[in-house]
């Protein structure tokens, strides 16, 4: 127990719900945790001295605001008690509303004086105010007492005990919540997270609060040290064999059915830890095994039962720290900006424990205005101690996974899952192994369908990447006008020179702002050059270009490459996997033929210059090619042969006048803003029905079904999943639909109706016609389409009924049309709009 009245409790005695139910429930569970809490059941076994200096010798003060609060003389002269002992005894105050809230007890302030005409009203008005205003907590609908109970004992738990580390109680409430709900038998927990995160701090302190209740319990700290030290043998002797009385040997037997709670504490390595558990295959029931580990894998091979995810310090939680060490000790009008300053960097380290207290130390003591220039230099220079301990999640990985982790550096941050996948898999590596390794241990994490990674973490590799130290050298590098008369040095050495700092280059990024013509870079010697990104980061006009290109590369990315074409001396790239120059002055890709079997992606959008990419028809493997905002653009390539193309963005190519020629297994064509008229697409579900199954089978083989008076192909296009046609004003007609469509765009187009085929769309879930002034009518049958989630109708003035809608829509916009009803028997269908 702590010493003296840890907690007092203030509430209205004559509530049964709260003194019966609520009130004992918190009772209970603040015993459990061993900490004191005294309360006094009725108003008539209470002596006002007696309750001040209860008040008086308590650390925290739970005062729970319910309906009746206060409307209780009692309650509001102990609250005025509690309120002085706040202000002079350093007491916290933790408000709850329960079954109440905030703004209902400011309207009950206001009646105060009609009921209790002759008292301090004024103080009891304005203590309720101050009180109700102290973070705190309220009870909800949506969620149990039990829960609510929970996280108010988690947080007085963290109140009573200010020196440890902030928002460690509410996550082991979490930890022992998991545990409670493991079987009766072994109990088993892994901790997991990044460097820094607090993994030891939280198993410490769930040793320090749980060891109790167990025969023996051992934490062994640096676990992979001490095996290789010690081996399992010698950490059971040493841990556990004079705690429990055993006598040399010790054996498995000796052990069985012990109750033991044992802690292994950053674990790297699964084999020592899993020959040491299995010392522990028949202990007793409740037995308890935490794992520590910034590797998930890990733990899962260690077969614990749950994981649990420590997660970064919050936004309250982090002003908790800084309260304690920088903002309290400025005294200035400018403190709310300090404290925004403050939590920028705490959104940039993501709440890491480490490397806010690191920060801490650093803005100790300075005053206003010295505090900003330090916040910024924070970000701008990376402690060696956080980068230490983020580079040991680095140095765990395997040669493969440290080349995917630099690559996500250096090209790949942000970018699309599928998209990243494809380009590793291009690149030779295997790409669902390495961004799992990644994730497992925290470097990365997949959110919004990207790869995406942490401010911190990208600094560190940053750092890792410009150090160029020996054991971290992964050929990878950033270049800029200072350094890059360095690499011409290199190049221009005697033949019989060694040149094994340029030949183990595997990646680079260049800023070419600074460049000129007269800085020819030849990137000949580089033989292991496969990644290369070129950059602008200024807008001054350039005309850099090397002189020629690695034979390996892989990828290129160029930004606003200043030439009509590319030069002749650009013949060996055909390992090219992704080629990505947005915003070039391209009119033509090369001279020539290339046959480019490697290349899967190209992106070109916004070259405004870019005329035609005939080029591209000879690159079979291709899978996707964006040239959104080709303006001049006249024709796309006869693609229909490349069997791997997937996408195709040819939005806003204004001169594009055709539907472009792709193979039927295509899944995404965004034509949007472009010059169509017409479809090629037959009514799938009415023109097939008379062809026999024979017939119908070789259509979908050969996309080919007839000839329409435009000379055009009648595709299928089965494979078909997104089609964009929104702001093609010369479209007026679309006579059938691909059948396996799950969004459709026609915004903004000229169609004057919709083919019956529609409503054969039983996978279509996003239907946009918003802006279709010549629309009049929708088919009927939509109620067949039972995927359809969104419909957009907004803008159609002509249209005037809707019959039948399908039960699942969810969004339904009819802005500015001409409907004012529709049946009542559809309304009542349409139970999840």
């Amino acid at each position: 127990m702590m010493d003296g009245n840890a907690v007092y409790v203030s509430f209205n005695r004559c509530e049964d719900t709260i003194r019966h139910s609520f009130l004992s429930h918190i009772s209970a569970e603040f015993h459990r945790r061993r900490i004191t809490c005294e309360y006094h059941v009725s108003d008539h076994d209470r002596v006002p001295e007696e309750r001040d200096a209860a008040i008086a010798k308590s650390k925290v003060s739970l005062v729970i605001l319910s309906e009746e609060y206060a409307f209780s003389k009692q309650c509001l002269d102990e609250l005025l008690n509690v309120s002085e002992c706040r202000a002079n005894n350093d007491l916290v105050v933790v408000p709850v509303f329960y079954g109440f809230t905030k703004s209902a007890l400011r309207k009950q302030c206001l009646k105060l004086k009609n009921k209790y005409p002759d008292d301090r009203v004024a103080d009891w008005r304005r203590t309720l105010l101050e009180i109700a205003d102290l973070p705190g907590h309220a009870s909800s609908l949506e969620r149990s007492d039990s829960e609510l109970v929970q996280e108010i004992v988690a947080d007085v738990r963290q109140k009573l005990d200010l020196t440890s580390m902030i928002g460690i109680y509410p996550r082991l409430m979490e930890i022992e919540n998991l545990l409670c709900k493991q079987p009766w038998s072994v109990h088993s927990l892994g901790i997991w997270g990044m460097g820094g995160i607090g993994k030891s701090t939280l198993a410490e302190e769930a040793f320090k609060q749980l060891s109790g209740d167990y025969e023996a319990a051992c934490f062994i700290k640096d676990f992979d040290i001490a095996f290789q030290e010690r081996g399992a043998y010698g950490l059971l002797e040493e841990h556990l064999g004079k705690k429990l009385g055993l006598k040399n040997p010790v054996t498995r037997e000796k052990l069985r059915h012990k109750r033991i709670m044992v802690v292994l504490d950053d674990v790297h390595k699964p084999v020592g830890a899993t020959t040491f558990l299995s010392w522990f295959d028949l202990l007793g029931p409740r037995s308890l095994i935490i794992i520590t580990s910034r590797d998930k894998q890990l733990l899962v091979q260690c077969r614990v039962k749950d994981i649990y995810e420590v997660q970064g310090l919050d936004e309250l939680e982090a002003q908790q720290l800084f309260s304690q060490r920088v903002i309290d000790e400025i005294n200035s009008p400018k403190l709310v900006e300090y404290k925004k300053n403050l939590l920028k960097l705490v959104e940039y380290a993501n709440g890491n424990p480490l490397a806010l207290r690191i920060y801490c130390s650093e803005l100790e003591g300075k005053k206003p205005p010295e505090l900003d220039s330090a916040v910024l230099e924070l970000k701008g220079h990376l402690s060696d101690k956080i980068f230490d301990a983020f580079k040991k999640s680095y140095d765990a990985l395997s040669d493969s996974e440290k080349e995917i982790f630099l690559l996500i550096v250096c090209f790949l941050r942000g970018e699309n899952v599928e998209y990243v996948m494809q380009l590793l898999s291009g690149c030779g590596f295997f790409p669902h192994v390495g961004i799992d390794a990644l994730v497992d241990k925290g470097l990365v994490f997949l959110s919004d369908n990207r790869v995406k990674m942490h401010d911190l973490i990208y600094d560190v590799g940053l750092k890792i990447i410009r150090d160029q130290r020996e054991e971290t050298e992964m050929g990878y590098r950033f270049l800029d006008a200072s350094n890059i008369q360095s690499i011409q040095e290199e190049n221009e050495e005697p033949k019989d020179t060694p040149k094994q700092e340029t030949e183990d280059i595997k990646a680079i990024t260049l800023d070419a702002s600074n460049l000129a013509s007269t800085d020819q870079v030849a990137f000949q010697h580089m033989y292991n050059l496969r990644y290369m990104k070129i950059i602008h980061s200024s807008e001054k006009n350039h005309d850099f270009c090397p002189q020629s290109m690695p034979l390996e590369l892989r990828l290129l990315h160029w930004e606003n490459y200043p030439f009509r074409s590319f030069p002749l001396d650009f013949d060996d790239i055909q390992h090219l996997v992704e080629l990505n120059m947005p915003y070039s002055n391209l009119k033509k890709l090369w001279e020539g033929n290339k046959s480019l079997e490697m290349l899967k992606r190209v992106t070109l959008r916004q070259s405004k210059q870019l005329e035609n990419v005939d080029e591209l028809r000879f690159s079979r493997n291709i899978e996707e090619i964006d040239l959104q905002g080709c303006s001049r653009l006249k024709r796309f390539p006869d693609m229909g042969q490349s069997q791997h193309l997937r996408v195709v963005n040819l939005s806003a190519c204004i001169e594009i006048n055709g539907f472009p020629n792709v193979p039927s297994s295509i899944k995404k064509l965004h034509l949007q803003g472009t010059n169509i008229r017409e479809l090629p697409f037959m009514n799938y579900s009415s023109e097939s029905k008379g062809l026999s199954d024979d017939q119908s089978h070789l259509e979908g083989l050969t996309s080919q079904v007839n000839v329409s008076s435009s000379n055009q192909i009648m595709v299928t296009f089965e494979s078909l999943e997104v089609l964009n046609l929104s702001g093609c004003l010369g479209l007026e007609v679309v006579k059938g639909f691909p059948p396996n469509l799950k969004e459709l765009y026609l915004a903004k187009t000229s169609i004057k109706e919709i083919s019956s085929s529609l409503c054969h769309l039983s996978q279509l879930v996003t239907l946009d016609v918003e802006d279709c002034k010549q629309l009049m009518d929708l088919p009927m049958g939509m109620s067949d389409m039972t995927s359809l989630t969104t419909l957009k109708l907004s803008g159609c003035s002509m249209l005037e009924k809707i019959q039948d809608l399908p039960e699942n829509l969810k969004e339904l916009y009819l802005t500015s049309t001409a409907v004012r009803e529709y049946p009542s028997s559809l309304g009542d269908n349409l139970s999840k709009l």
